[in-house]
């Protein structure tokens, strides 16, 4: 981003009260799980920003739209526009604090789907007599392959550059992943290397834990997959076939048959372009839910 916007953002934010910018925990937390590569103050001042261009733009959009080319005669030509408006600025500032959530939520899910892999990666490098630092810049140079890479990156630049030791750079990558479990991986580093315990049997362990958790969740997705395609056969298939067989027919015979006051032409092109996509996007989405971290 262009440091001129940059240093707009930061001065929008930093008309709000210090106070106030300090009780968002939650948004800053997000955004450090993101990882996404701007400050606080930077997307705060981006937010507020786009959430008061959008609503004036909506407002201003509406009201020409309402007074020019609809022509509604309206008692307050005003009053819809601002609705508008500010529903348009209400949704932006939704979508922005959101954006960070989904990102974070979307890496925690590809970080958990290799666990195992990453466990194993590190238990074979401790049972060969590795120390936990080296382990842990082995881990770095390959974390791509295991959608880690901005973790292990900063905890890496936390040694190397900011001279934190092992724990420390943990404990701090700990709170900024998005995985949970990966945190609590991290974590089980720190107090397996501070007690001076078997670093290879925790990660052994460890990669076995979550092997069988991975099995364990593919078999129970299975199961309910097959709940689910019985449900899309039943209503997305049968179901359509038979209501559209039947709306035929009583539009075949004839004008003036309705089902409670609705036209059957009109119900099957409902059922037809309407309700069966609506119903089929959301087996989708359910499945997509369901579906183990991949």
């Amino acid at each position: 981003m262009n440091s001129s916007l940059i240093r707009f953002f930061i001065t929008i934010s930093r008309t709000f009260p210090h106070g106030l910018m300090l009780r968002m925990k939650r948004f800053r937390s997000n955004l450090a799980k993101a990882s996404i590569k701007l400050s606080f103050e930077t997307y705060f001042g981006f937010t507020v920003f786009c959430t008061i261009f959008s609503s004036i733009t909506a407002f201003i959009v509406s009201h020409l739209f309402f007074s020019f080319i609809v022509e509604l005669q309206l008692s307050n030509p005003f009053v819809l526009p601002i609705l508008i408006g500010a529903l348009s600025g209400v949704l932006t500032f939704v979508l922005c604090y959101a954006y960070p959530i989904i990102v974070y939520i979307s890496r925690s899910r590809k970080i958990d789907a290799n666990l195992p892999f990453i466990a194993n990666f590190m238990s074979v490098l401790a049972t060969s007599g590795m120390p936990p630092e080296n382990i842990i810049k082995s881990l770095a140079r390959v974390a791509k392959e295991f959608n880690v890479d901005r973790e292990m990156r900063g905890l890496v630049a936390e040694i190397e550059l900011m001279g934190s030791d092992l724990n420390e750079a943990l404990r701090n990558t700990s709170e900024r992943s998005p995985s949970k479990r990966f945190a609590s991986l991290l974590n089980g580093v720190i107090a397996t290397s501070h007690m001076g315990g078997d670093m290879a049997a925790y990660l052994r362990d460890q990669a076995i834990k979550y092997k069988n958790e991975r099995v364990l969740s593919t078999k129970i997705f299975i199961d309910n997959l097959s709940i689910v395609a019985e449900i899309y056969v039943t209503f997305m298939v049968a179901a359509p076939i038979m209501l559209i067989v039947m709306l035929s027919v009583m539009s075949f015979l004839g004008a003036g048959i309705t089902v409670g006051n609705i036209d059957a032409k009109f119900l099957m092109n409902l059922l037809s372009f309407v309700i069966i996509p609506l119903g089929i996007i959301l087996m989708i989405i359910v499945v997509d839910a369901m579906a183990p971290p991949r």
